[in-house]
């Protein structure tokens, strides 16, 4: 599919990604971070005689990890924006914004796989881990200098953002991917100054204004290096795809079920099983944790609510479809499927079988009442984690995928 949001909004996961890795079946993954900068204080009041003492950004860790395992350091670089970001605008894992080459300054954390795998996964820790970065005492005096609640390019933001445009985060050296919390107070730019013995500091956050992640990837030498195009069907050879980050979806057509539908008249469903079965797992490449139905138009784009007939589709499903599940400007506005509860239609991954599995018994039931109106194509995109806010891919052979029907013909006693 085209580009998927990375933007970070209220009421979703609120990461930035950074690093690189890669991966033997996908290609080189890679990740950058860009973010605006806001005072969070505007009243502030600087002595005249104030000296700059230092400019620290500080980034906390959120333990989100994709990549190579042990023990290794993530060697990144901090540039400035020379190019203004558009707050109208949403920003897709394909967006890039102009930065000055020459860095303002650079930060170096050692990352240890196995630590934040438990951290990620111990939903009671509290474990807080960070990076700090001194950046350019030129720019921190800059900063310094523009502080005054009476100078509107200072307190409005509107104003204060086509001077001060914000950072580029680039990796360096990385064999890892790694989640950055860009809405906790310990991602912070703090500038500290004093006026004679008293210390002073002013903080700028990164997540009140636009921040998001570009993730790029290289393909060349994979089963997928020929995919080149967005939209396009591609069949590999022997798996199939499904990629957070990349925007990287698994297609299918249910066409056959409706001709096979067709050929039994008062069809009734008792069961069906939508499965993929003896899924590989790889620890350094974790799976998706569920996968969700999105519905695709005959374009494969993914069908949004556009005109009348769009809304008369949905109304037609009658609950078996949902609008807006999914917590990403791309995909609050598309199609899923259902349950019978009104709830997202998911594939969970069991550790135990090594299999993603689901029941939509009713939402099939439904697509044949709907039958002369088909709707046979749907894709099979991350629902956990988030698109736009992790790297995590599932592949499977692509004869590992069952649709498993049981059915009764309500004129006759014969089951299938």
């Amino acid at each position: 599919m085209d580009s998927l949001s990375t933007q970070n909004l209220s009421g979703q996961t609120n990461r930035l990604q950074l690093g690189a890795y890669t991966d033997p079946l996908l290609g080189t993954v890679r990740a950058e971070t860009y973010a605006q900068i806001r005072p969070v204080v505007v009243s502030t009041i600087v002595p005249d005689n104030a000296i700059f003492d230092s400019l620290v950004l500080q980034l906390r860790y959120d333990f989100y990890l994709y990549g190579a395992p042990g023990e290794t350091l993530l060697d990144f670089t901090v540039h400035e924006l020379t190019e203004e970001i558009n707050n109208e605008l949403i920003f897709y894992s394909k967006s890039q914004v102009a930065y000055d080459p020459t860095p303002l300054g650079s930060g170096r954390t050692i990352i240890n796989a196995t630590y934040f795998k438990q951290e990620l996964e111990d939903t009671d820790a509290d474990s807080v881990m960070k990076v700090r970065i001194k950046l350019d005492p030129a720019y921190g005096q800059k900063l310094l200098d523009a502080i005054n609640p009476e100078d509107e390019n200072y307190t409005n933001f509107n104003l204060f953002k086509s001077i001060f445009k914000g950072f580029a985060i680039i990796p360096q050296q990385a064999d890892k991917i790694v989640g950055i919390s860009s809405d906790n107070v310990n991602t912070v730019l703090t500038l500290y100054y004093h006026s004679g013995e008293t210390k002073y500091t002013s903080l700028y956050s990164l997540s009140q204004g636009i921040n998001f992640t570009n993730i790029s990837t290289n393909r060349s030498g994979t089963e997928l290096e020929s995919l080149n195009q967005f939209y396009s069907d591609f069949s590999p050879a022997s798996n199939r795809y499904i990629q957070a980050g990349g925007s990287l979806v698994t297609k299918l057509d249910f066409s056959k079920y409706y001709e096979y539908i067709d050929t039994i008249p008062q069809l009734l469903l008792n069961s069906v099983e939508l499965n993929i079965e003896n899924q590989d797992v790889e620890e350094q490449y974790p799976l998706n944790k569920s996968l969700a139905l999105a519905m695709l138009t005959n374009n494969n784009r993914y069908k949004v609510l556009k005109n009348q007939q769009d809304t008369l589709d949905y109304i037609s499903f009658g609950g078996m479809a949902v609008f807006g599940i999914i917590a990403n400007p791309d995909l609050t506005r598309s199609l899923f499927a259902a349950t019978d509860q009104g709830d997202l239609l998911q594939l969970e991954y069991s550790n135990t079988n090594k299999a993603y599995r689901s029941y939509p018994t009713l939402f099939f039931q439904k697509l044949i009442a709907l039958k002369e109106k088909k709707y046979p194509y749907w894709a099979l995109i991350s629902s956990n984690p988030g698109p736009g806010k992790a790297v995590n891919r599932t592949r499977f052979s692509k004869d590992n995928i069952k649709l498993k029907i049981y059915y009764t013909r309500p004129t006759s006693n014969e089951n299938k």
